[in-house]
């Protein structure tokens, strides 16, 4: 059976080809929004009430072949089945983020880093909950079995942490810390050159809204 759906806005971010983190980073570097269709403007009521939602959107550069088996970006020696991963090579394109909503003006969700292309198609929003997503007993999965977990979940997280390095040779050791800005190589994809560059400094400017026709100056440094 055959199943179609409709973009309903566009997802606003700074990365290109080659420069996507495997993960949303709560902290990136950059700005990052989406942009609702207008027609669907009113369904973003009280939805500022939520810090956190879901996005759901479509890996529309996805090119490579879906494969059955494959391995994550952070433990490559361990294979896995694909519906144990995160991977975009999926039966349907289709990706899922959960990320901080910071403000909301007219049609427009200032919002945390999230991990995709700019130009990405949004196909939903939901809100996340904390009594009915969070659960207490969620475990790891096979993570949980990684020989160096905590090391690979920084990673996977994209934080700071300590490498430590053995010298055999001249008996001592030594660490250093290490920030991750891990990049995605999946599939060699080409950045969205059909979506018009939106000129959006989200530092500090003033947003003029349509519907009443005045300006708020608002900050972006969260």
């Amino acid at each position: 059976m055959d199943i179609t759906f409709q973009s309903i806005g566009t997802i606003h971010t700074p990365y290109f080809a080659f420069n996507t983190p495997h993960q949303p980073i709560p902290d990136a570097p950059g700005d990052f929004w989406i942009t609702l269709n207008p027609d669907y403007a009113s369904a973003l009521k009280t939805l500022n009430t939520f810090k956190y939602i879901y996005v759901l959107y479509q890996l529309d550069q996805v090119t490579s072949p879906v494969e059955l088996l494959t391995t994550s970006p952070w433990a490559p020696e361990t294979e896995i089945g694909l519906f144990a991963s995160r991977s975009p090579k999926r039966p349907n394109p289709i990706g899922l983020s959960i990320v901080k909503v910071k403000e909301i003006h007219g049609n427009e969700l200032i919002i945390s880093g999230i991990d995709v292309y700019n130009g990405t198609p949004l196909i939903d929003i939901k809100p996340y909950m904390h009594f009915l997503d969070s659960k207490e007993d969620a475990n790891n999965g096979w993570f949980d079995a990684l020989p160096d977990k905590e090391h690979t979940i920084a990673h996977a997280l994209g934080l700071s942490h300590e490498h430590e390095h053995q010298h055999h040779h001249n008996h001592h050791s030594h660490t250093h810390s290490h920030h991750d800005d891990h990049t995605s190589h999946e599939d060699g994809q080409s950045s969205h050159h059909n979506v018009p560059e939106h000129d959006h400094n989200h530092n500090n400017h003033d947003h003029e809204h349509p519907e009443h026709g005045h300006k708020h100056p608002h900050e972006h440094n969260d």
